[in-house]
């Protein structure tokens, strides 16, 4: 019963957190670029099955973890970026780094596609119909 209690506690305050977007010091917001992850959110009170996308670092700045908070969507400084992203859904976890030029007044998603035992990342223009992928491949 207490392991049933902190799951739900867990799921909460992770749930409230991770509805903040990140945004670095001094960055005006009219001046940046909005990045959300697509986390999907179909479980209700059972947060724990939902698939979680956090961005963990933004150009090799962390902003996310146990005691700072996850987020699910930041205001970047538009040019070229580099983002570390991670996926969670109860055991299973994965991470990636992706890299994108952001466009001053844009706004980017990132997208993931479970597929048998990997998961595949992505950035893409939101609300662009053409879903065209921008990210770059990373350490270049």
């Amino acid at each position: 019963m207490k392991l049933l209690g902190v799951f739900f506690l867990t799921g909460f305050l992770l749930g409230c957190i991770a509805d903040s977007a990140y945004s670095p010091p001094g960055l005006a917001k009219e001046d940046a670029v909005y990045l959300k992850a697509d986390s999907e959110r179909d479980h209700g009170i059972f947060q724990g099955l939902d698939e979680k996308l956090y961005i963990n670092a933004v150009d090799g700045v962390s902003i996310g973890g146990f005691f700072n908070g996850y987020y699910e969507s930041a205001y970047i400084e538009p040019g070229l970026t580099e983002i570390d992203v991670g996926f969670y859904q109860g055991k299973v976890k994965s991470e990636r780094c992706l890299k994108f030029l952001a466009e001053k007044g844009k706004s980017y998603i990132i997208r993931k596609k479970r597929e048998a035992w990997s998961i595949n990342f992505w950035v893409e223009l939101e609300n662009d119909i053409n879903t065209n992928v921008v990210n770059l491949p990373c350490g270049e």
